[in-house]
């Protein structure tokens, strides 16, 4: 049974993991090779926590127990004893792998845990002596409020260390887990590929930022379209997980990163963080589209807005019944993680069939 969690790595993501681990009523040891970013979790837990005590999420109480369950440690060999241990560092192969190798010594019976969002669980597992007990399990930023968790199996991982790992996020955590094979990837950020690169190849051929942005909101109901979330994700971040994803799959062309996303990238614009990005920003609210993103698209012809839709939800659906024909993950696991990660009101399979059942399989 998992009782005691280390997390190495303290920044967004690690801080994040951390604070969802102990207000599940979990002891959490935390490492990160930066002294400073060490340092200063105490203080970024706390203000989290208040601002959830502000909210309502936590009473005072709560958070208190919380904060006082989260220990930063100064060593990665502090980490001892851990039932599980979650590395949630710089997504660097080489990187990982030395953490690990580290840690295969350091914690002997322990689960281990990657947080990779692109890499491969299996590549990263080739550190260790004992790959068996090595997994991936994704969270998604902020981890405290978001439910999907993406569960990777690597090459060697047992089937018993994946049910551990399972039930752990499923019933300690509470949040909700899918079975993903480990492929470039995995779910949300393969088949969400589409919604950014077609809705670029509509601006090329004539639709304006916003006509495409508002037709989603029109016509699939979505928070979102394409642009505006590109904006808010980082447009540099956005592109680097697409040319990752390409590669690693091989160069298909339905991949192949657009030439106005990779122009502004290099020039520096890159999402509402900057202050620009397909649309402009004041005091962080949008206040209509940058006429440099703009003039990457020619403004010719016309599309209606559920020509928009019907072409961008068109591409969703096909990559993912091409992950499901790959065996990355069923039907109702890639419905249930594209309307959690994306809060959309339907998966792609819902999409295209309404009518299908969004029930959850037996593994």
């Amino acid at each position: 049974m998992i009782q005691r969690v280390a997390v190495v790595g303290a920044g967004t993501m690690g801080a994040g993991i951390a604070q969802l681990c102990a207000q599940a009523g979990f002891s959490v040891k935390v490492f990160d090779s930066f002294p400073q970013t060490l340092a200063d979790l105490p203080a970024r837990l706390k203000s989290s926590l208040d601002s959830a005590v502000l909210r309502s999420k936590l009473t005072t109480s709560q958070a208190e127990r919380a904060f006082q369950s989260v220990s930063p440690v100064q060593a990665l060999a502090d980490l001892a004893g851990a039932d599980l241990v979650i590395e949630a560092a710089s997504e660097d192969l080489e990187l990982k792998r030395a953490i690990f190798s580290e840690l295969d010594e350091v914690c002997p019976d322990a689960i281990l845990a990657t947080n990779t969002s692109s890499l491969s669980v299996s590549a990263i597992a080739e550190a260790v002596k004992t790959p068996e007990r090595l997994l991936g399990i994704h969270f998604f930023n902020p981890p405290v409020v978001m439910k999907l968790v993406e569960m990777v199996r690597g090459a060697k991982t047992s089937p018993e260390v994946f049910q551990g790992a399972w039930d752990f996020v499923l019933m300690g955590l509470r949040k909700t887990p899918v079975d993903v094979k480990d492929t470039p990837g995995f779910i949300v950020n393969r088949v969400m590929r589409p919604y950014y690169l077609e809705g670029q190849r509509l601006g090329l051929a004539g639709a304006a930022i916003s006509s495409v942005d508002d037709a989603c909101r029109a016509e699939g109901f979505v928070p979102m379209g394409p642009f505006e979330l590109m904006d808010l994700i980082g447009l540099d971040v956005n592109l680097s997980i697409t040319k990752t994803i390409y590669e690693a799959l091989g160069r298909p062309e339905r991949f192949k990163p657009q030439f106005p996303q990779e122009r502004l990238v290099a020039a520096g614009v890159v999402g509402k963080k900057a202050g620009r990005g397909w649309y402009l920003y004041e005091a962080g609210k949008k206040s209509g589209e940058n006429p440099e993103a703009a003039a990457l698209f020619p403004r010719e012809g016309v599309l209606t807005p559920r020509e928009i839709w019907v072409r961008l939800s068109g591409a969703l659906a096909a990559e993912a019944e091409l992950a499901r024909s790959e065996g990355v993950a069923g039907k109702s696991d890639i419905d249930t993680a594209i309307k959690l990660a994306m809060n959309f009101p339907k998966g792609p399979f819902e999409w295209q069939n309404p009518s299908a059942s969004t029930a959850k399989p037996a593994r």
